[in-house]
C-alpha cells in the first residue's frame, strides 16, 4: 500500500510540475507568436492575450515585464520599458527564452529582423 501511495504522489507531483512548465512555455510561445507577426504595434487581440499573461498567477515576474513591454510597443519599445528589458537581458538567472524575447523587443524597429524571426520561430513551437 505504501508503494502505491508513493507512486501516486510522484505521478501527481510530476503532473503539477508539467502544468507549471506548460503554463510558462505557453506565455513564451504566445509572446513569440505575437512578435513574429508584429507590424509596428500589437493588435487589440494581441493586447488581450498579453493582458491575460500579465494577470496569470503562474506567469513569472520577468514574463509579466516582457508582456507589458510588448503591449506598449509602438514601432519600438517604450522608453520607460527599456531599462526593465535591459535588466532581464543582463540577468543570468532569467530564463533564456524570456531573455531572448526581451532582447528582441529592445532591438525592435517596426518589426523583428529576419534573424530575430528565426529565434522567435524556435520559441513559438
Amino acid at each position: 500500500m505504501k508503494y502505491r501511495t508513493a507512486i501516486l504522489w510522484v505521478v501527481l507531483s510530476l503532473g503539477v510540475v508539467a502544468t507549471v512548465t506548460n503554463a510558462a512555455e505557453k506565455a513564451v510561445q504566445t509572446m513569440a507568436t505575437i512578435l513574429l507577426h508584429l507590424q509596428h504595434f500589437p493588435t487589440d487581440a494581441d493586447k488581450q492575450l498579453l493582458r491575460q499573461i500579465t494577470e496569470d498567477k503562474s506567469t513569472t515576474k520577468d514574463e509579466r515585464t516582457v508582456a507589458q513591454a510588448l503591449m506598449e510597443v509602438r514601432h519600438t519599445a517604450a522608453a520607460a520599458d527599456k531599462p526593465k528589458l535591459e535588466a532581464i537581458v543582463k540577468d543570468d538567472k532569467a530564463a533564456g527564452s524570456v531573455r531572448t524575447l526581451a532582447s528582441i523587443i529592445l532591438n525592435l524597429k517596426h518589426m523583428p529582423s529576419e534573424s530575430d524571426k528565426e529565434k522567435l520561430k524556435a520559441l513559438a513551437t
